[in-house]
């Protein structure tokens, strides 16, 4: 196969395909925009390619032989140089199956032939600047990643469909709200303000859902800042987004900064903070008149891809001309509530991205809110024109009523925009009424708070606890206990929609005093029982660390089970450290009871070991991010190996967390990595089944004593 090669200034693009016209457009975009152009016209070659160069990004097309490029964007995917570089795929086939089997093999983004050589340059430019930053960051050498980490402007995240960071790549680290590095491990319910993170969630399961591309805006503020921020939200397989977060607070100008701006730039409509201020207005008028009010949320289908496909210029004029039709199929005999300011005629309002709301007064019945959406999606037969393209666009609609699916302005936007992620999910042209069923698909989220303080006054909770081997001995040095709900209809609900719902309503305090209690009760139970029954370590949440009576909780726990403060072992997280401004102070009274404390997602945050010196700290405990790794040689090595040699030239103990091989064990006990948990030995077990572990572990019944013994 033929291997050609152009050099120009801009880094380097791979292109892998066999379609000659297809190739010469997307030859002429990498050249226009600077980049140098590796190119083959096989997956044979372009794996060589890739032999001895990172692109900034690469192109393969459809026209390979059968199932070559899926085979081909898995082997780079394997790659760990090449895990976050920009894939795409150039085709021509539609089918929304051939889009899922793309996306499960890792491309990034689908190109839809034929392409436009100048829409196509600016996606370069864009995906080269992507595949650039984020290639850096993963092969910038461990102890230099700092330095770079504070000049790159946006902040990029893997994160998972339930919210939750698996890995801040890089960026954004001086952003004073943002505070990426502390996001690691959490999903953005535990970080964000609720109204911001569900909006993230939302936009999440969209990405997912609709397998495009989506950006959207939103605001972080504290007592003395206030920033804008654009996130935007690109597949990475199907259950995982790449996040790219950017400060674009200076751009949006000083009514952006407030959050107030009364238009729409880019359509001259209403934008979401007006039209949530006279929503509540049109709410309050209707619950006094006794009428009917309909929300109505209108998204354009697959707006990622037009984007993606034919440029940002193309998306915006998309945009302007979606909001002109649909004003003109609203007749004055619709009584469309009119949200501009100063009594000019404002129909209908863009609130995010892709996505416009309206507002229908006096409605009587569904049939009347259909003959509306037939009119609007009706308007979209005609496509969309832009130069000498034409552009098809269909849009779907989601509707919540007043009063039965929402009696305040925030449920009813919130529920419209539940009925239009339903519609979509049906495909183009969808439409949806909100329904009781698709709250229950959003995990019904204050029934279930209601159903939490339930179960904490009838016991529904449990503890499990995890155990801890010590390395050189093979004894059981610990045990973590671990939160379980035991939902007599649910079964075993999980923490990542426990812990979220009881920090943002208060419960999580009465939950913790609840666990401290019982884990000091079991633990002294066990010590009754065994005198050299092991240690029970607890996890505090960000809430309890800040109560003002901390320490006399834990010392009425102890107290009340009769247990050594030596015995209770108390595991804080480096970002609540971080975050306090009291954690030293604090610490400090917790060591004067005589408990034990330690460090837990070490290696994740911002700490450092010169703090910890300054902080009366046991143990640290190594995230298992890093644990993951261990196996080949490579950063998980690197990072674990400092982070065990640098914690005993301090004095603390080394923690190491999710061990789930025989080969994980044996690099950490090689580095002298002093305990372990994880899978590899059990389960979190029951109370009730912690004595017959410990028993049995005691008795040889263990994974851990043929290692110690094959020394």
């Amino acid at each position: 196969m033929e291997i050609r090669k152009s050099t120009t200034d801009s880094g380097q693009a791979l292109l892998v395909s066999a379609d000659a016209a297809n190739a010469d457009v997307v030859r002429r975009a990498m050249r226009g925009e600077g980049f140098e152009i590796l190119e083959c016209s096989g997956a044979d070659a372009g794996l060589k390619l890739l032999l001895n160069s990172v692109p900034a990004f690469i192109v393969i097309d459809s026209e390979l032989s059968d199932g070559e490029p899926i085979a081909l964007c898995r082997t780079i995917r394997e790659n760990r140089k090449c895990r976050f570089v920009p894939v795409i795929l150039t085709t021509a086939d539609e089918d929304r199956a051939a889009l899922h089997r793309a996306y499960d093999a890792g491309f990034t983004t689908v190109l839809d032939k034929p392409l436009v050589t100048e829409s196509l340059r600016q996606r370069f430019q864009s995906f080269g600047d992507t595949g650039r930053t984020l290639t850096g960051l993963q092969v910038a050498p461990t102890g230099g990643t700092s330095s770079l980490l504070h000049v790159v402007p946006d902040a990029f995240f893997e994160v998972n469909a339930k919210g939750v960071v698996n890995k801040h790549l890089g960026g954004g680290d001086k952003d004073p709200l943002l505070r990426p590095a502390e996001l690691q491990g959490k999903s953005f319910r535990d970080s964000w303000p609720q109204a911001v993170a569900e909006r993230v969630m939302r936009n999440i399961r969209r990405t997912l859902t609709t397998r495009d591309g989506y950006d959207f805006d939103f605001e972080l503020s504290d007592e003395t800042n206030c920033s804008r921020y654009e996130m935007r939200l690109l597949v990475q397989g199907r259950d995982r987004v790449l996040a790219i977060v950017r400060n674009i607070t200076a751009s949006a100008g000083a009514d952006a900064r407030r959050g107030r701006s009364p238009a729409d730039t880019l359509t001259g409509l209403a934008t979401r903070d007006i039209f949530c201020s006279q929503l509540e207005t049109l709410v309050a008028d209707a619950r006094l008149r006794e009428r009917g009010l309909a929300l109505m949320c209108i998204g354009i289908d697959r707006f990622g891809r037009i984007n993606e496909s034919l440029g940002r210029k193309v998306g915006d004029t998309v945009l302007g001309v979606t909001a002109k039709r649909i004003q003109r199929c609203l007749r004055d005999a619709d009584r469309v509530a009119q949200l501009e300011e100063e009594g000019d005629s404002g129909e209908l309002a863009r609130i995010r991205g892709d996505e416009f709301v309206l507002v229908l007064t006096d409605v009587k019945s569904r049939d009347e809110i259909g003959q509306i959406a037939d009119r609007i999606q009706e308007a979209f037969k005609e496509p969309v024109s832009y130069e000498d393209r034409s552009i098809a666009v269909s849009l779907s609609i989601g509707v919540a009523l007043f009063p039965v699916d929402g009696a305040d302005a925030e449920t009813l936007l919130e529920n419209a925009g539940a009925a239009l992620t339903e519609a979509r999910t049906h495909g183009r042209n969808g439409r949806s009424f909100y329904s009781d069923t698709m709250r229950f698909r959003s995990l019904q989220r204050f029934d279930v708070i209601d159903e939490l303080r339930w179960a904490i006054e009838k016991e529904q909770l449990e503890l499990h606890y995890l155990p801890r081997i010590d390395l050189d001995s093979g004894r059981v040095s610990g045990l973590e206990a671990l939160l379980r709900w035991m939902h007599p209809l649910r079964g075993n609900v999980p923490m990542t929609e426990v812990l979220p719902l009881a920090e943002a309503t208060g419960l999580m305090l009465p939950i913790g005093e609840w666990i401290v209690a019982n884990a000091c009760g079991h633990a002294a139970a066990w010590l009754e029982q065994d005198r050299g029954a092991p240690n029970v370590s607890v996890n505090l949440s960000q809430d309890e660390f800040a109560r003002d009576d901390l320490v006399e909780v834990i010392g009425k726990a102890l107290a009340d089970s009769s247990l050594p403060a030596e015995r209770l072992q108390l595991e804080l997280t480096e970002a609540m450290l971080m975050r306090h401004d009291r954690a030293a102070s604090v610490l400090s009274r917790l060591k004067k009871i005589g408990v034990q404390l330690a460090i837990d997602d070490f290696g994740t945050g911002h700490s450092s070991f010169a703090h910890l010196r300054a902080l009366p700290i046991d143990a640290v405990k190594i995230d298992r991010s890093f644990v993951v790794g261990v196996e080949q040689a490579g950063d998980g090595q690197a990072i674990c190996g400092a982070i065990i040699a640098m914690a005993h030239e301090l004095g603390l103990g080394v923690i190491a967390v999710g061990v789930e091989t025989k080969e994980q064990l044996e690099f950490l006990r090689e580095r002298g990595c002093g305990a372990a948990q994880g899978f590899f030995y059990t389960e979190p077990l029951p109370a009730d089944q912690v004595s017959e572990f410990l028993e049995g572990h005691a008795a040889g019944e263990s994974p851990m004593l043929s290692v110690v013994s094959s020394d």
